[in-house]
């Protein structure tokens, strides 16, 4: 009984402590709202997201394999899952339909302008 009591004290201290930390961080800044663009990227993560996933699980494999035929080279398999379908942007955010962040696969970067600013 008594070790739970201490324990929760505890806990209830460290939860108090959360809360003043984060009273003191600094303001969050006001952002423009892009209804549009969020509606947008979350209907076309629909399809975006398991092909993404399909791809990435193909690498996956394909470089666990390729370290595995070269007796365990970690560089070998690197190379493999560095290659741009396999590596990068794994869905798609409100931020990348109108052109403020970038859709990166590997190397390669995109930035499209679907939505009007």
């Amino acid at each position: 009984m008594r070790v739970a009591r201490i324990a929760l004290i505890v806990a209830a201290g460290a939860m108090l402590y959360v809360g003043s930390a984060l009273a003191q961080s600094e303001p969050v800044q006001p952002r423009q709202q892009h209804p549009g663009a969020s509606a947008l990227a979350a209907t076309a993560n629909i399809v975006f997201m398991p092909v993404r996933v399909a791809v990435a699980a193909v690498g996956a494999e394909l470089g666990g394999l390729t370290g595995w035929l070269t007796g365990g080279n970690q560089y070998a398999a690197e190379d493999i899952w560095h290659l741009p379908p396999f590596d990068g942007s794994m869905y798609l955010q409100p931020d990348m339909m109108y052109g403020q962040q970038s859709l990166d696969f590997g190397e390669y970067s995109y930035r499209m302008h679907v939505t009007p600013e």
